[in-house]
């Protein structure tokens, strides 16, 4: 037919439309109050892991401490002097951070792809989104004057548990938290796949020396702590009681519970510890673009010594 458009010229109008889409992307997530909010979400984040750690390492030691969550950290912060500015302060930084999890997942900034692999990734951005956009819901409730911060994952354990299937369903959760939430996160901290997001070019050897060590402890521990809170899922549907789930809080003190509980509390809370350090520091260290001048990856020909910082 007299002027249809030919298939190539389609196939042109399609690639510049998704050029100019990946334009309009990467300006997007490398403004400057992107950045910011972004490399600030890491910061709240590490504290909001750092606090249950100190606090979980204290009661290991026999001190005065608890186990707790990341939203007991937001609850009690908000019980300090000046804790509601603190809280405007955590709340900004939450909804930094989840906004970028949203842009890794969906704007892909770090290059993952559209292979099973890249997709995988950018899934579990997503699902990490989520998750800190609960935290954002929650500290709004602190500010509003809402002091509840418990249960949380045992009530939607008992809506579910009320469901046809409801055990079979929570089992599935759990089982689900225990792969995606813990067993990926051990393997990451474990194989050092985080290390290709490091802004190695920036870093001085001795940064290159922490930003290892503290990203495969910390890591690894809280996929252990994550996958903890998946086998409670697990006992909770096995028993039809969503008491017995937990969120970190109830992790940690099953662990505590454990032969030579003291010790492996002890043990997990400093690798939240670690956790929070890490979180925190990758306000500087962590790659927010995927550019040619990153680090190559682990698969490399780099020597061992420069590829882990060694000095």
């Amino acid at each position: 037919m007299a002027g249809a458009p030919s298939l190539s010229a389609i196939a042109g109008n399609s690639r510049r439309t998704a050029r100019r889409a990946g334009q309009t992307a990467r300006a997007l997530t490398e403004s400057k109050p992107v950045q910011f909010l972004a490399r600030f979400g890491y910061v709240v984040r590490g504290v909001i892991y750092l606090v249950p750690g100190v606090l979980a390492l204290r009661l290991a030691l026999g001190l005065q401490g608890a186990a707790m969550a990341p939203t007991g950290t937001i609850a009690m912060i908000g019980r300090q002097p000046f804790g509601h500015a603190l809280l405007l302060v955590v709340l900004a930084g939450l909804v930094g951070y989840a906004s970028w999890g949203l842009m890794r997942a969906l704007l892909d900034p770090l290059g993952r792809g559209d292979s099973p692999q890249g997709l995988g990734r950018r899934f579990g951005y997503a699902m990490s989104a989520l998750a800190y956009m609960s935290f954002v819901v929650f500290t709004i409730h602190v500010l509003e004057g809402s002091s509840s911060q418990g249960g949380q994952t045992q009530s939607w354990a008992a809506l579910l548990l009320a469901r046809p299937l409801g055990a079979w369903l929570l089992g599935i959760v759990g089982l689900c938290w225990i792969v995606f939430a813990g067993a990926s996160e051990i393997a990451l901290g474990w194989s050092g796949g985080f290390e290709r997001d490091l802004r190695w070019e920036r870093m001085h050897a001795r940064e290159h020396w922490w930003a290892v060590r503290l990203g495969r402890i910390g890591i690894v521990a809280r996929g252990v702590i994550f996958a903890v809170i998946g086998f409670l899922l697990i006992a909770a549907a096995l028993h039809s009681n969503p008491q017995r789930a937990g969120g970190m809080g109830e992790a940690l003190e099953e662990i505590a519970r454990q032969p030579f509980g003291r010790t492996l509390l002890a043990a997990a809370a400093a690798g939240l510890v670690v956790f929070g350090l890490f979180s925190m520091m990758c306000a500087r260290w962590m790659r927010t673009r995927s550019t040619g001048s990153h680090r190559p990856t682990l698969s490399s020909p780099q020597p061992r010594e420069a590829r882990h910082g060694r000095i």
